[in-house]
């Protein structure tokens, strides 16, 4: 099993050996079953379990010196696998619009995009090569505006910035507030918990 081989070999060399696949040509040659693999192990043994690539679509981030990391969870796998293939699942992997192009009246919509930076040090939009701007973010609040015609459910989270919370007024009735923990900062002493929102179109007790 792919990830056993992993989970055998870890360590800092291995670590960027694998992470470096995607910078060679071999990559292209990996399977299916193979490069699945090697991403669950990236996850499960980088800094904080992040997914972060650079400008060229590479996976980029570091070692993170875990003493006995869960690699292989065979129950967790097996009972996601089962989950995915049920006939009502579907992935896609498409624009966030497209993706809710056919929702339609009483669906249940949740949006978790990534999160309008709270200072001009601490932005991290980069999961991907083409990155999550403000026009992006203006662009998932006319999709959100879309739905809500449509009589859709939706739930959005982000940070609580002033663009946000200027950009989402139009729900000001129905945004909470929410506390939750970062870990991602060099500087331990800057981690905690942070101010984030949930956005609503439709009312619910008990969110705090």
């Amino acid at each position: 099993m792919e990830l056993k081989k992993h989970q055998e070999k870890n360590s800092s060399d291995y670590y960027y050996e694998v992470r470096n696949l995607d910078r060679i040509s071999k990559y292209r040659s990996l399977s299916a079953v193979e490069r699945a693999a090697r991403i669950i192990y990236l996850n499960k043994t980088c800094y904080n379990g992040l997914f972060r690539v650079n400008s060229q679509g590479q996976f980029n981030v570091p070692f993170g010196r875990y003493k006995k990391p869960n690699i292989l969870d065979e129950d967790v796998l097996k009972a996601v696998s089962k989950y995915l293939n049920k006939p009502q699942v579907k992935l896609l992997n498409t624009d966030f619009a497209e993706a809710v192009k056919k929702a339609k009246e009483g669906d249940f919509i949740y949006f978790d995009p990534p999160y309008d930076p709270v200072s001009d040090t601490a932005s991290f939009t980069g999961y991907d090569a083409n990155g999550f701007n403000r026009n992006e973010q203006e662009r998932l609040k006319e999709v959100v505006d879309d739905l809500t015609a449509r009589g859709c459910r939706v739930m959005l989270s982000n940070s609580q910035t002033d663009f946000i919370m200027d950009l989402y007024q139009d729900y000001q009735d129905k945004i909470h507030i929410v506390k939750a923990a970062r870990n991602i900062n060099s500087k331990s002493f800057k981690r905690g918990k942070i101010n984030e929102i949930i956005v609503l179109n439709f009312s619910v007790s008990g969110l705090s």
